[in-house]
């Protein structure tokens, strides 16, 4: 940027520095996961009740509103992520999409509120849902974009703790709130939580934007360099020079080669035929139409990272559909003790940051592994809870605090795996990607993959639960967690796996 069009831009903002600085960044994403759980978590122990003296539905169907109800959200996710990730990358700015989203789950909470008819409540959950897209695909991206790459792990680790510690505390103090004050006062807690947030993601500066109102030359190279830290792209480009037509000359005098490794002389490749013969091919119309994200999805670790993160909003969700009824119908709980066996489940989100510590340290796939191993066995042994009985509840409590510490063990490192595939998908296909890069994309991968999650767990769950048993559905949960595993015990990296990119960032 010249001079000049640096002396005609706005007065720099007040307090710059800190408003883009990572750590207000990091905990504006912190406080946005946070909300997207306690959304979400706020409703869970007052539905089954709510359902009933509200909205007027019966006992029998309420198994059917609760799950309806959740696959409304995970559909809304689902469809709201990629739109999210395009909005994100097409106007240069994620910090828009995140503002657009809060203001999103306020009209949706605002209807959840005042509404009675269970297909008015359905439409809020689609608003929350859309909502919380933005938290993943725009908000991921943005700490990817800002802190570098040997921090992702820990960083990531924070961001998903608080959105568990949403779930943590939303059930408890909604479940407490409903049994002593009724349905309205929870949600004076909702709108709380989404006006703070609203207000930090209104005021944070992202760093690329920051350069714009730096005016010392200096600095600004020194701002320059620090953000290509975490661009494989623009990393690349700082080492082989920044002007593309002077690399450019450079690669057709020598004859070397792309970091494809193609030969520059060559020209460029047709698209491929979208026909086969005679044959419409849906494999190559799909690579053409969308190059982009049949490149990432072409890759084995990236996409068994996707399914892994899956499997996790699946085992999660299910006890979300699942958990209330069975507390209810075999302890004779309320809403409060609903709350209260929640936190059982929840609580190791604490430790998310921990967690992603090791993973920076140990790699992705033995700590995910290891979260699998942990969870199944959890499952396993929760299909034996089922009379009234001290030792039942005593176990029921033990069982859930080891499977969410196995759970939070698969998410952090393989949400951290992502990004260092992407890095390398990006450096090995710079053509293709552009100055877009690979983050909001993938991690719109994961938003959808969350919002999937959100409507099979509960649907598969709710169906086994109801038609079958609690065991039952405790040994499908079983094999869909050691399933979810097979993938990340094949493709994904190992403690290797991020010291790529902290190498290249000492060349």
């Amino acid at each position: 940027m010249d001079e000049h069009a640096l002396s005609t831009r706005k007065t720099k903002p007040v307090l710059l520095k800190l408003r883009s600085s990572k750590w207000l960044i990091g905990f504006t994403v912190f406080v946005a996961a946070f909300n997207d759980g306690f959304g979400y978590g706020a409703v869970v122990p007052v539905l089954p009740f709510s359902l009933v003296e509200r909205s007027g539905v019966r006992e029998k169907d309420v198994q059917f509103w609760l799950s309806t109800l959740l696959v409304a959200f995970g559909l809304s996710l689902t469809v709201a992520a990629p739109i999210t990730a395009w909005a994100g990358d097409k106007v240069g700015n994620r910090r828009m999409p995140m503002i657009l989203g809060s203001l999103l789950a306020l009209v949706g909470t605002a209807i959840f509120c005042v509404a009675e008819a269970p297909w008015l409540l359905v439409v809020a959950r689609l608003c929350q849902g859309a909502s919380n897209g933005a938290v993943y695909s725009a908000g991921l991206p943005l700490i990817a974009d800002t802190v570098s790459p040997d921090e992702v792990g820990s960083w990531m680790g924070f961001v998903f703790s608080g959105m568990t510690g949403g779930f943590l505390v939303s059930p408890f103090l909604a479940g407490i709130v409903y049994a002593k004050a009724g349905y309205f006062p929870v949600f004076i807690l909702v709108f709380a939580a989404l006006a703070f947030d609203l207000f930090l993601r209104t005021i944070i500066i992202e760093e690329k934007t920051m350069a714009r109102f730096i005016s010392d030359g200096g600095q600004r190279e020194r701002y320059k360099a620090r953000s290509t830290e975490s661009s494989p792209r623009l990393r690349n480009s700082s080492l082989t020079g920044n002007n593309h037509n002077e690399s450019d000359s450079e690669h057709r005098s020598s004859g070397s080669s792309t970091v494809n490794g193609t030969d520059p002389d060559e020209p460029p490749k047709a698209k491929i035929p979208v026909t086969s013969g005679s044959k419409f091919n849906p494999a190559f119309w799909f690579r053409n139409a969308f190059p982009r994200m049949a490149t990432l999805l072409s890759s084995p670790r990236l996409s068994a990272a996707v399914y892994g993160c899956f499997t996790y909003g699946t085992v999660i969700c299910s006890f979300d559909a699942m958990l209330p009824l069975f507390v209810n119908r075999t302890f004779g709980w309320d809403s409060q003790g609903v709350g209260l066996i929640f936190l059982a489940l929840t609580v190791p989100a604490l430790a998310g940051a921990a967690f992603g510590a090791v993973s920076d340290r140990y790699g992705p796939k033995r700590v995910s592994l290891s979260g699998f191993l942990i969870a199944s066995v959890s499952l396993a042994l929760l299909a034996f809870v089922r009379d009234n009985s001290n030792v039942a509840k005593a176990g029921l409590t033990l069982l859930l605090f080891t499977l969410g510490t196995g759970m939070n063990l698969i998410l952090t490192p393989l949400a951290a795996d992502m990004l260092y595939e992407a890095n390398i998908i990006e450096e090995q296909n710079p053509d293709v990607f552009g100055d877009a890069g690979t983050y909001a994309l993938v991690y719109s991968f994961l938003c959808a993959a969350f919002g999937l999650a959100t409507s099979v767990g509960p649907a598969w769950s709710g169906f086994m639960y109801e038609d079958m048993n609690w065991a039952a559905s405790m040994v499908s949960l079983v094999a869909f967690c050691l399933l979810g595993g097979v993938g990340v015990f094949f493709y994904t990296g190992g403690a290797e796996a991020g010291k790529r990119v902290k190498l290249d960032e000492h060349v």
